[in-house]
């Protein structure tokens, strides 16, 4: 099992995909600049040596906005999931199942708190 934290709003990512008339998909600069600063934070928090995960796993999500925007969940965990596997956590992040989740909300500190164990139902 690890824990990990992305401190921070968390930026949703399924709307932040820009598609070209060709069909190539890219994430929006400014998603991107989140991303790969919530990639750098997570492998900080990774301990020494870290192989990334390679089988099925669930994972308890505890998610603290920052505002009062309405967000849905899906976006929320398609940014975490792309956060994970880009920073080696996982290997593919469709290995991760979302078992359960809660919401909050804390002005003062927003961040999504992410505790991955190996799925035992398997």
């Amino acid at each position: 099992m690890i824990s990990l934290i992305l401190p921070g709003q968390v930026r949703g990512g399924k709307n932040n995909m820009i598609v070209t008339r060709t069909g190539m998909r890219f994430p929006k600069p400014e998603w991107a600049k989140w991303r790969d600063a919530m990639v750098a934070e997570v492998r900080s928090q990774l301990p020494a040596g870290w192989k990334p995960i390679d089988v099925p796993c669930v994972v308890k999500l505890a998610y603290i906005a920052g505002d009062k925007r309405r967000r849905d969940q899906p976006a929320i965990i398609d940014a975490v999931w792309h956060v994970l596997e880009k920073a080696g956590v996982v290997t593919d992040d469709t290995l991760l199942w979302a078992k359960e989740s809660t919401r909050g909300y804390d002005k003062s500190r927003p961040c999504c708190a992410v505790q991955i164990s190996e799925d035992v139902a398997r």
